[in-house]
């Protein structure tokens, strides 16, 4: 497994960089979807999720 990673975790040591960010804005927009299932206009969903994260 640490072979499998072993970029990333160098990275984080020489850059002191994670995905922490991203995978939290992932853990905001996951239930924000779920919640609005259904939602036929697509350019109207991506506005709402604009407008809910910024």
């Amino acid at each position: 497994m640490i072979r499998k990673h072993e970029n990333e975790i160098i990275n984080f040591f020489e850059c002191n960089q994670t995905n922490a960010k991203a995978e939290r804005l992932n853990g905001k927009i996951n239930p924000f979807i779920s919640n609005n299932y259904g939602i036929r206009d697509k350019d109207f969903a991506l506005y709402r999720i604009a407008n809910y994260f910024s």
